[in-house]
């Protein structure tokens, strides 16, 4: 996907490699298990960590124009999205 349109119509550009509205939501726990591996002193390739990441992460695109967050549902290029919620 080079390129994803959000439900304000700005156009989110993906090309190129990672882009800063491209991010990952990784649980708690996948961050506490790799810092409990770091801790032990074992080591953890990169792509070790990168592939522990991916597969437990969910792919969110966020909307530079509105705020929206958009997450993709397991990988099937489906999305959930979420309205930036101002309290006051």
């Amino acid at each position: 996907m080079s390129k994803f349109t959000c439900r304000c119509g700005h156009i989110i550009n993906l090309s190129g490699g990672t882009t800063d509205s491209e991010w990952t939501l990784v649980p708690e726990k996948t961050i506490d298990e790799i810092g409990d591996v770091l801790s032990e002193g074992k080591a953890l390739s990169d792509e070790g960590f990168y592939d522990t990441i991916v597969e437990n992460g969910i792919t969110t695109y966020r909307c530079p124009a509105c705020g929206r967050l958009h997450l993709e549902e397991a990988g099937r290029n489906q999305f959930v999205t979420y309205v930036k919620e101002v309290i006051s």
